[in-house]
């Protein structure tokens, strides 16, 4: 059996890259090969292949098949792509965060700003701020009435 995923070290990163995915004919229990097929049928598909072309090339019954694959798939790989975004996002917030620390730290009113500044977005970027934010709901006072105490 081809290789489906081959595995590169580049600099103390791991990536992985699509080698092959092997033709296949009829249903399979093989759940790794499945999910392969899924992301290269969503690349095909991004790359302008129709839905019959993907389906020949990958070895799916029909152009229907590869329709339900690639709509099931999509959401989940643009919700994927936004945390990793985020995650991505929030590393280099970290990093201008511990560059001005020290100085803010140390009393520098600059640094301070810019340390407020850091946080202020970090919290933006992951939903920490405004009403609702972490379960408070500020935007519904509610009055607690105690009876008096006999």
């Amino acid at each position: 059996m081809p290789s489906i995923v081959r595995v590169m070290s580049h600099h103390s990163f791991m990536t992985a890259t699509l080698v092959e995915v092997p033709r296949v004919n009829g249903q399979h229990k093989n759940r790794a090969l499945a999910a392969a097929r899924r992301v290269r049928a969503v690349e095909l598909k991004t790359a302008g292949l129709t839905y019959e072309q993907i389906a020949t090339e990958l070895g799916y019954a029909n152009r229907g098949t590869v329709y339900h694959v690639v709509s099931q798939a999509l959401p989940t790989q643009t919700v994927e792509a936004v945390a990793q975004l985020r995650n991505m996002e929030v590393a280099r917030l970290d990093m201008l965060q511990f560059a001005v620390w020290r100085r803010a730290m140390a009393g520098d009113v600059s640094a301070a700003s810019v340390a407020i500044r850091v946080i202020m977005e970090r919290c933006r970027l992951l939903g920490l701020e405004g009403p609702g934010a972490l379960g408070v709901d500020h935007g519904n006072p509610r009055t607690l009435v105690v009876p008096p105490v006999p």
